[in-house]
């Protein structure tokens, strides 16, 4: 499925590559804002392991680039391929050469937001999402994403994934995974306080490792 993006997102997305991306010994900045530190590696192996295990040469997905950290944990295993979204060229530039390093497969990136890429039906076993949604949309395009893009793209017994900082996920999250999968569990992750660097800005080191599986419907 591919989509207009309405006004509120045009200007979100405006305001993001408006940004300048630096990378610095903690992790990825646009602006003056971190969106990701080298120290989530640890709960990025953790998103790569659960999502690929027990997988022949899985295709997969990420769906917002940003440092390249889970690209990096993806490249432990045996994947049969790998393509990336992810709207912010200045990223791009800077993440692609190291993930194409870490990896042993094909590796694309397509620079647009999420909302524009047409994907084959059934042609992935497993997809991460860690996007940056508009204030106030994060849930809608969750639910969006969930319905029009991860389903369709995922063959039967794919594996979907998302970042969630925090112990619980929201009602409205559990409800679009109730809804579209058949079983999901999310395994808690704590990053620890040792390995936190100064600039850490989320608002929290508790984590959560999400992980739906399609059904063979």
């Amino acid at each position: 499925m591919t989509t207009v993006l309405d006004d509120v997102h045009v200007r979100h997305l405006e305001q993001l590559r408006s940004r300048n991306p630096v990378i610095d010994r903690q992790g990825l900045r646009l602006g003056d804002t971190y969106v990701m530190f080298f120290a989530e590696a640890g709960l990025m192996a953790e998103h790569a392991r659960r999502l690929v295990a027990g997988q022949a040469a899985p295709r997969v997905l990420e769906v917002g680039l940003g440092l390249g950290v889970f690209a990096e944990q993806i490249g432990a295993h045996r994947i049969g391929g790998y393509r990336a979204v992810e709207p912010h060229s200045g990223v791009v530039e800077l993440v692609a050469p190291r993930v194409r390093s870490a990896l042993r497969c094909a590796a694309t990136f397509e620079v647009r937001p999420w909302q524009s890429v047409a994907l084959p039906p059934a042609s992935l076993d497993a997809i991460m999402y860690d996007t940056w949604p508009p204030d106030g949309h994060a849930d809608a395009d969750f639910a969006q994403f969930v319905e029009h893009v991860a389903l369709p793209a995922l063959r039967p017994g794919g594996r979907f994934s998302f970042f969630h900082s925090g112990t619980h996920l929201p009602v409205a999250r559990t409800y679009v995974l109730d809804k579209h999968f058949p079983g999901w569990q999310a395994a808690p992750y704590r990053i620890p306080p040792a390995d936190l660097p100064a600039a850490w800005s989320k608002p929290s080191a508790d984590f959560l490792v999400p992980i739906a599986m399609k059904g063979d419907g």
